[in-house]
């Protein structure tokens, strides 16, 4: 919606320069029409509109967006020295941050390509929602310093979670002064991740840890991947024969694990009633 203002003066500069005042704007954010130029009896009349800006034209995109969502909430922006600023608010402010900030990073990406359609003169763009940014930097500054600590106690690097550029950066300034590690991303969008290695300890092992992976558990990991590295894969354990019936040489059948031709172990009992297995006390027929 456009915002306009109409005033009057002795003068159409004048006229201008109270417009001016009153929206807070210059010259170059506004769009000024000539009403009346005045006379001896009448006062000179002027339109200021204020232009849409850049800013103005993303916030009205995003509201878009969560209105086809059907999300009670509205966004606003501002540019602050090239930087702009979107922030979320209303009633469905969760549903518009998503779990660990997905749709915020969603609505982050669809405003990147709004802009870049749009070539406009900006250095950057944060959305927000409910101050969400910065609880997640409180989050995960006191993450990365943490697992420094367990990366240096236990001599071994530790593997982040997969997490978006702006995450990654809260990370490695986090641990960007620290003197007992040192961080590096590793991987591929949009599986990229953090790796935080302790400095001035001799390492026990060069593979990285889980962050969330408890010791025993990284053990028992250890171990099966041991196993079925000698085992390989593919390689199926040797079964041992099936029990059978074989008639001997000498004409008695015998019953045992065969393991050659005429090699059998235990003999078949020839005689007496057949043996019937029993839980509990004795049946009387």
């Amino acid at each position: 919606m456009e915002k306009y203002i109409e005033t009057q003066a002795t003068s159409v500069d004048l006229a201008i320069e109270k417009a001016l005042l009153e929206l807070g704007a210059t010259k170059e954010q506004v769009e000024i029409e000539v009403l009346s130029k005045g006379g001896l009896f009448s006062k000179a009349s002027v339109r200021v509109t204020l232009k849409e800006s850049l800013a103005d034209k993303l916030a009205e995109f995003i509201n878009g967006t969560l209105a086809r969502m059907g999300l009670a909430s509205r966004a606003t922006a501002k540019d602050e020295g090239g930087t702009i600023y979107v922030e979320i608010e209303g009633e469905d402010s969760s549903v518009a941050i998503g779990y660990r900030g997905e749709v915020l990073d969603a609505f982050q990406y669809l405003a990147l390509t709004f802009l870049n359609e749009h070539k406009g003169d900006f250095k950057k763009v944060v959305i927000d929602c409910e101050g969400y940014r910065d609880k997640r930097k409180e989050t995960l500054t006191a993450l990365a310093l943490r697992l420094a600590d367990k990366a240096y106690r236990l001599r071994r690097k530790i593997a982040l979670e997969p997490m978006n550029p702006f995450e990654r950066r809260i990370i490695h300034s986090a641990l960007a002064d620290s003197a007992i590690a040192q961080t590096e991303s590793e991987g591929e969008e949009p599986n990229r991740y953090v790796v935080i290695t302790p400095v001035g300890v001799e390492l026990k092992d060069s593979r990285p840890i889980k962050n969330g992976e408890h010791e025993h558990d990284r053990r028992d990991r250890e171990r099966k991947d041991g196993r079925r590295g000698l085992r390989g894969r593919g390689e199926k354990r040797e079964r041992k024969p099936r029990r059978e019936e074989e008639e001997a040489p000498d004409g008695k059948v015998y019953r045992g694990y065969l393991t050659g031709e005429d090699d059998f172990v235990k003999p078949a009992p020839t005689q007496g009633p057949p043996k019937y297995k029993s839980f509990g006390g004795k049946k009387r027929f």
